[in-house]
């Protein structure tokens, strides 16, 4: 059984890597926080699509994350509708460009919550 897979961060670089996700036969869900098209057309093409990050959360084991930067980054996993509020043991990896010592921050405030932070840019 193929693992869960989320994805957020839907613009240019993002959108094409969630859709080879999908022409893989990955069982994906999105959420977009801006590019609702995008989403949209990945729905069409068999994702699924989530009301908030904590939703994509609960239900998937992987997500990967396509923001613009740290900021962006701690604002979908943390909070109270974030990634990391769904409280269950997750890989998160991120593809964003964010600032290394957020990333090593997040990453350790993360893994005591049992939510594995992978930096991939």
């Amino acid at each position: 059984m193929k693992r869960q897979i989320g994805f957020i961060g839907l613009g240019a670089m993002g959108s094409g890597m969630a859709a080879n996700l999908l022409a893989k036969a990955w069982p994906l869900t999105v959420w977009a926080h801006r590019n609702q098209e995008a989403a949209l057309k990945l729905v069409g093409a068999g994702a699924r699509q989530a009301a908030t990050p904590r939703a994509l959360a609960e239900g998937c084991d992987i997500v990967l994350l396509c923001v613009t930067g740290s900021p962006q980054v701690e604002a979908v996993v943390k909070g109270p509708e974030g990634l990391a509020a769904a409280g269950k043991p997750l890989l998160i990896v991120d593809c964003s460009t964010s600032n290394p010592s957020s990333t090593i921050a997040l990453a350790a405030e993360l893994a005591a919550q049992g939510v594995t932070l992978i930096d991939a840019p």
